[in-house]
């Protein structure tokens, strides 16, 4: 058997908070839509390593990373992936956007349920009730 094949690309998004606000990020490429931070993982990569790698490339932030949220398995752009969110706290830096990235904002989950000042794309994005999971994962771990 064949160890070194892969069935899969594997990706880490994180549910990123900072005073009871998630950041989310505009991106600059199709589909052009409001996400959280996150990115593929590299190579044999570890999630927690490589959601922290991806987080500080996009933000330029330091982060603590509580806890898995979600999961997702299925076809992005014509590859198989598997997406793992994460509930993760802001521990330090001042925003600095990647170039894959157009705007930032912070969005309280109040404002996410009312779709303003973002509305999220549930057909080719994240849907609210991710950002529930991870509102209601954070309120028992305070």
């Amino acid at each position: 058997m064949n160890r070194n094949i892969y069935t899969h690309q594997v990706a880490v998004n994180a549910y990123l908070l900072r005073a009871e606000k998630f950041l989310l990020l505009k991106r600059k490429t199709s589909p052009f839509i409001w996400a959280p931070p996150g990115g593929r993982l590299k190579k044999d990569e570890d999630p927690i390593a490589g959601l922290q790698r991806e987080i500080k490339e996009e933000t330029n932030f330091e982060v603590d990373v509580i806890s898995p949220v979600n999961t997702w398995f299925g076809k992005w752009k014509e590859h198989w992936l598997l997406s793992i969110d994460f509930l993760v706290h802001y521990k330090s830096g001042q925003l600095r956007l990647s170039g894959e990235h157009s705007q930032a904002r912070w969005v309280s989950i109040d404002e996410l349920r009312k779709g303003k000042p973002i509305k999220l794309d549930d057909i080719s994005g994240f849907h609210l009730s991710d950002f529930e999971n991870a509102w209601k994962l954070n309120q028992f771990k305070k």
